[in-house]
């Protein structure tokens, strides 16, 4: 970590002794490789450039924490672990507000979803959980063994959005998926412990037991989601035994 934070500091002390569109002449090799470690910084700082307000920056700081960074005999005024964690939150609370912004063209979903919901627990054989989780066993397999949250499951599922398009199928593909179930989305978690190995049932998960703000292939933020699934079998390996 503390290697990016180098970099991120040295870019702008370089880019502030140059002139903009200088060319360079690199006449041996420690000027090749000092024009190397520039291009280095600089493409590290594009990546980042988006995140920080560089002209707001001040330089005569980054030097000196270069300088302490460099001489184990100079006081540090944060250490490195602290430095890390600042420089971190900086940028995970600038791509958070960047997601926000970008996600507010999906805020619709949420309503439609909660109305869907609303309408959905009242049809036959419909079962609402604390959660806000709805499901129908559809096809029942009449055996009793369920699944626990540490277990694999071996499934076929088609995942559909309110519309009734499907947007993914294990069908389709030909083969089950096979997964541990306390690592995939909460409502998944949830739903795939109330059936029996064999049983065939709806899932209709809203979008804070799916995927939530972050979307997801295909999905779009706070989608409320329909999975069709059956319960093949339970344990690693399970879908390839004979």
């Amino acid at each position: 970590m503390m290697r990016k934070i180098l970099l991120w500091g040295c870019v702008p002390f370089l880019l502030a002794s140059c002139g903009s569109g200088s060319s360079v002449e690199l006449k041996t090799q420690n000027d090749s490789l000092s024009y190397a470690l520039g291009l280095s910084y600089g493409e590290y700082m594009g990546q980042l450039k988006s995140d920080f307000d560089i002209d707001s920056l001040n330089i005569d700081i980054i030097k000196s924490a270069m300088m302490d960074a460099m001489d184990s005999t100079r006081t540090l005024s944060m250490d490195i672990e602290s430095a890390g964690q600042l420089f971190n939150s900086v940028i995970e609370a600038k791509q958070a507000g960047k997601k926000a912004e970008q996600n507010k063209q999906f805020e619709g979903n949420i309503e439609k979803g909660k109305a869907f919901l609303a309408s959905n627990k009242s049809q036959e054989g419909v079962v609402e959980t604390a959660s806000g989780l709805q499901y129908k066993i559809t096809k029942p397999s009449g055996k009793s063994e369920k699944p626990k949250a540490t277990d694999f499951v071996g499934v076929h599922y088609t995942l559909k959005n309110l519309n009734g398009e499907i947007i993914e199928s294990s069908l389709q593909q030909g083969k089950p998926v096979e997964f541990p179930l306390d690592q995939v989305i909460p409502g998944w978690t949830e739903g795939i412990q109330l059936l029996s190995v064999g049983d065939e049932a709806t899932l209709y998960v809203p979008q804070e037991l799916a995927y939530g703000d972050r979307g997801g292939r295909k999905v779009e933020p706070y989608s409320t989601l329909i999975f069709e699934v059956q319960l093949i079998c339970i344990g690693e390996g399970c879908t390839t035994k004979k």
